[in-house]
């Protein structure tokens, strides 16, 4: 015969090895659970981060738009107008926004390195790197395709430099706030820097700087009203490539919501109708810059 109190412990082994199987799968399930919410949870809140950065760009569009709007439109670019004010911090659904809207006419077009006979911004580029103390390259030795009329294709970005030997990372990083892909776009002399300027024939970094304190604050009219200025009398700076308006520009947007941070860079261009057309968008690293 059986006996009674071994079964009664082989049943009673039996209930528990079944209410611990039951624990664990019901663990699991919670723990998946929480999982799932913590998903959801971060994915809305990336949502949101993503949501404010496209806000900013919005407030950077429409400053854009508003200097459009008015009588001279954007023919003539320069630091007076609307668009150079910086939209500060601005508080938006609990999140942080601040934006930077920068001119990319004040920077080095390295498209027009593409043209093997433009050898006047050639020798301006060699000035710039000479400036920053890097060492000399051509950008345009890198491997390019061309386009349907044989002619080489813009570069897709200016990181593409990063691929030239002579120029490390840390090169690149000095170099990168400098230049720009803006495919024919000439250095408007109303935004540009006194670094930049100093590229220009016979000029140095103390009469660029004068150039820039002595500048009107509503631009120059026109290259001849540059060229025409008491500090470049006797001076050889050929007008070519130098112009007083620009098209492209790009809008830096840090967010911030909660603990969580999102970095994006919105490149734009105006038209003469106009709209502002959204080129490209990049996320780059967060920068912690908000005070807590």
């Amino acid at each position: 015969m059986n006996n009674p109190r071994r079964q009664r412990g082989v049943a009673l082994i039996s209930v528990l090895l079944i209410t611990a199987l039951v624990t664990l799968i019901i663990s699991d399930m919670l723990a998946r659970q929480r999982l799932s919410v913590a998903s959801s949870a971060n994915q809305l809140q990336q949502q949101q981060l993503w949501q404010l950065a496209l806000s900013g760009e919005t407030w950077a569009r429409e400053q854009l738009r508003s200097d459009l709007r008015a009588d001279d439109g954007l023919t003539r670019v320069h630091l007076g107008q609307r668009w150079p004010q910086d939209g500060g911090e601005l508080e938006i659904e609990g999140g942080r926004i601040r934006i930077h809207l920068e001119d990319l006419g004040a920077r080095f077009n390295l498209d027009r390195l593409r043209n093997p006979n433009d050898e006047l911004n050639r020798a301006r580029y060699q000035r710039l790197l000479a400036q920053l103390g890097l060492p000399p390259h051509d950008p345009a030795s890198l491997p390019t395709t061309a386009g349907y009329n044989h002619k080489p294709l813009p570069f897709a970005d200016s990181s593409e430099l990063r691929r030239l030997v002579a120029l490390d990372f840390s090169g690149w990083q000095r170099l990168q706030p400098w230049v720009a892909t803006t495919g024919l776009a000439a250095l408007n002399i109303n935004t540009a820097s006194a670094q930049l300027l100093a590229t220009l024939e016979s000029l140095d970094l103390g009469i660029a700087q004068a150039l820039v304190q002595q500048r009107p604050a509503d631009g120059y009219k026109s290259v001849q009203e540059f060229l025409e200025q008491p500090l470049l009398q006797g001076r050889q700076v050929n007008g070519a490539g130098l112009t007083t308006s620009s098209s492209n520009f790009r809008a830096t947007l840090e967010v911030a919501l909660g603990e969580r941070r999102l970095h994006l860079i919105s490149d734009l261009r105006t038209g003469i109708d106009g709209q502002v057309q959204v080129l490209r968008r990049q996320l780059v690293a967060p920068l912690r810059t908000f005070s807590e």
